[in-house]
């Protein structure tokens, strides 16, 4: 008896690039935009001082943010403890430009 393969099923990463002209995509890319553009080079943020950063009223959609650039290797992430309880920093990887230069 054989076994017969049906169509190839979409891996996970197609599936999740397949719509991404749905509004909740666009906003988020458009976040992420901001945090890189606002981010200062080589500081360590907390997640609520990158959300009143980029003036973002919601913690969690930032950190959600702040993770996926995280996971892309835009920002690194390290855990320190705060005055109430365990805190993420975050910073990115770009280093500071000179004055004058593009």
């Amino acid at each position: 008896m054989t076994v017969r393969k049906g169509p190839s099923l979409p891996t996970l990463r197609e599936l999740t690039e397949r719509a991404c002209n749905d509004p909740q995509r666009m906003k988020a890319r458009k976040t992420e935009a901001k945090i890189i553009e606002m981010m200062p080079a080589r500081a360590w943020l907390s997640c609520t001082a990158v959300s009143r950063l980029i003036g973002a009223p919601d913690d969690g959609k930032t950190r959600a943010r702040l993770d996926r650039l995280v996971r892309d290797s835009k920002f690194e992430r390290k855990r320190e403890q705060g005055t109430h309880g365990p805190v993420y920093l975050f910073r990115s990887f770009r280093e500071q430009r000179p004055a004058g230069l593009p």
